[in-house]
C-alpha cells in the first residue's frame, strides 16, 4: 500500500472554475461555525430552540416544527365545537399557547420538544448546525439511553398532545447522516450521567436542560479548539484547563480567569479556519477512507504502518505543497528535509494554508463562537474586555449534577467541576463556598471546618 495524499480527490475539492478555493466539509467537519454572518445563530430564545431540535431528533422527528397559523387552522378544522363562541375561544387559547412555546416559555420536558427554530431562514442554518454538532457529539451513540429518559418523563399536556397531532413522526432522512465526530468520549459519558442525575427531579430537568446543553456544547467546542491546535498531541482523555469567573466577582489581570479563559480561547481561534481546510485535504489519502480524521488519527494509522509509511506520507505532503499549492496560490511553502517529522510536516502544512485564508474569513469564522460566549458566559471586564463567567444559576446547575449522593466533600466538588470543563481559582472557590453556605448547602463535619461537605442540591 502507498501512503500518499490522493491528488485526484484533492484536485476536485480545491478547484472551482480553475481557481484554488479554501473549502471545508467534504469529508471532515470540525466546528459548527458558519462563515457567513446571516447564518449565525443569534439565540433569540436562549438555547431552547437548539434543545427543542435535539429532542425532536432523538424522537426521530424532523428538527423543524411549524407554529404557523396554518397549523392552528388545520387543528380547528378537525375539531368539534358546540358553537362559534367556543370555537373562537379555543382558537385564541391555542394561539396564546403556541406563542408561549415560540418564546421558549415552557414548564415541561415535552413542551421543550415543541420549541421551534428561529423564524429567520438564514439563522436557522446556524441553529441546525449546532443541533447536529450536539447530537453527533453527545447523543448519537446513546440514543436508546436518552429515549428511555424522555419516555420515563412523559409529561405531555393537552396543548402538546393537540399540536403533536399535526406533526409528522418521520424524520427527514438527511437528519440521520453523521456530520461530526465525538472526540471526547469521557465528556460524552459525563453528560449522559448528568442528564440521568437531573432526571431524578423532573421539574429541575425541564428548567435546566437547555442550560446543561449549552454548557456541554461550549466545553466541547473549546476543547476541540485547544486540542486541535496541538496537532498530533491531541488528548481525548484529559481536558485542558479553562478558567471561569463568577458573574459577581471583580475581574483582574492577575486572575486565572483572565489569562486562561476567554483571552486564551480567542487567541487559540486565530487562524483556526485553516484546520477546517487542511484536515479535509489531509484526510484525502490513499490509505484511509474514514471520515473526520484529525492529525492524531493520521499519526496513529501511520505509526501502525511503520516508519517507512510515515516517511512516505511526509514526503507526499511537502511534494503537494510545492507542486500544487505553491503553483496555484504563489504562496511560499517550506521545503522537504530528511529531518522533518510528521508533526513538523503538519505544522508547515497549516502555516502554508493560513497564509492563503482571507482576512474576511478569519474574522467572520470565530464570530459564532464569540456569540455563544456573549450570550451565555460573558462578564464585561471593563478594560479587560470579555471574561468567561458563570451566573449563580449556572453554578448551582453544575453543583446539582456533580452530586449523586447525599453529599460530597468540598474538595471533591472542584474535581467534579473540572470533569465538566470548569476550573476556578482560589478566590472564585471562596465565593462558591459563600454562595452554597448562604443557601444552606454547606455542612461542616467539625467546628474546625477541616472537613466541609456540600449537600445534594436536587
Amino acid at each position: 500500500m502507498e501512503y500518499l495524499l490522493d491528488r485526484e480527490k484533492i484536485d476536485k475539492f480545491i478547484n472551482k472554475n480553475g481557481k484554488y478555493t479554501f473549502k471545508r466539509r467534504s469529508i471532515t467537519y470540525v466546528l459548527p461555525l458558519p462563515t457567513r454572518e446571516p447564518e449565525r445563530a443569534k439565540f433569540e430564545r436562549g438555547f431552547s430552540a437548539i434543545t427543542g431540535g435535539v429532542i425532536r431528533k432523538v424522537n426521530e422527528k424532523d428538527v423543524h416544527v411549524s407554529t404557523s397559523d396554518d397549523i392552528i387552522d388545520d387543528i380547528i378544522a378537525d375539531g368539534k365545537f358546540q358553537d362559534d363562541e367556543s370555537k373562537t375561544l379555543f382558537t385564541h387559547f391555542l394561539k396564546d399557547q403556541v406563542k408561549e412555546l415560540t418564546e421558549g416559555k415552557v414548564t415541561t420536558l415535552t413542551q421543550l420538544g415543541r420549541i421551534p427554530l428561529t423564524d429567520n431562514v438564514n439563522e436557522r442554518k446556524g441553529e441546525i448546525d449546532l443541533i447536529r454538532f450536539f447530537f453527533d457529539t453527545f447523543i448519537r451513540d446513546n440514543i436508546d439511553r436518552l429515549q428511555t429518559i424522555l419516555q420515563n418523563h412523559d409529561d405531555s399536556d393537552l396543548i402538546t398532545e393537540i399540536l403533536d397531532l399535526s406533526t409528522s413522526d418521520t424524520a427527514n432522512q438527511k437528519n440521520s447522516m453523521t456530520y461530526y465526530r465525538c472526540l471526547f468520549p469521557q465528556l460524552r459519558e459525563q453528560f449522559m450521567r448528568d442528564l440521568e442525575n437531573l432526571a431524578k427531579n423532573p421539574s429541575f430537568l425541564a428548567g435546566h436542560l437547555s442550560l446543561l446543553m449549552v454548557h456541554y456544547t461550549f466545553v466541547a467546542m473549546s476543547q476541540l479548539i485547544l486540542q486541535t491546535n496541538k496537532l498530533t498531541g491531541f488528548n481525548r482523555e484529559e481536558l485542558q484547563p479553562v478558567y471561569y469567573l463568577l458573574e459577581w466577582e471583580k475581574a483582574a489581570k492577575w486572575r486565572d480567569s483572565y489569562r486562561y479563559g476567554n483571552k486564551m480561547l480567542l487567541g487559540e481561534m486565530e487562524g483556526f479556519f485553516a484546520h477546517e481546510h487542511a484536515l479535509n485535504i489531509l484526510g484525502m489519502n490513499t490509505f484511509s477512507t474514514d471520515r473526520n480524521q484529525f492529525y492524531h488519527d493520521l499519526k496513529e494509522k501511520l505509526s501502525e504502518a511503520g516508519p517507512e509509511a510515515e516517511r512516505q506520507f511526509i514526503k507526499s505532503i511537502y511534494a503537494w505543497l510545492s507542486e500544487v499549492y505553491h503553483v496555484k496560490t504563489n504562496i511560499v511553502v517550506e521545503a522537504y528535509k530528511v529531518d522533518k517529522t510528521l508533526e513538523m510536516a503538519f505544522s508547515d502544512f497549516i502555516e502554508a494554508i493560513k497564509k492563503g485564508i482571507s482576512n474576511e474569513v478569519n474574522s467572520r469564522y470565530p464570530k459564532a463562537f464569540e456569540a455563544i460566549i456573549s450570550k451565555f458566559f460573558r462578564k464585561h471586564g471593563g478594560p479587560l474586555g470579555t471574561i468567561l463567567s458563570l451566573s449563580q444559576e449556572q453554578l448551582l446547575m453544575l453543583v446539582a449534577v456533580s452530586i449523586t449522593e447525599d453529599r460530597i466533600e468540598l474538595k471533591q466538588l472542584w474535581k467534579e467541576l473540572e470533569r465538566r470543563g470548569v476550573w476556578l481559582d482560589h478566590h472564585s472557590k471562596e465565593e462558591v463556598v459563600k454562595v452554597l453556605d448562604k443557601l444552606n448547602y454547606m455542612e461542616k463535619k467539625s467546628d474546625s471546618g477541616d472537613a466541609q461537605y456540600v449537600k445534594n442540591v436536587l
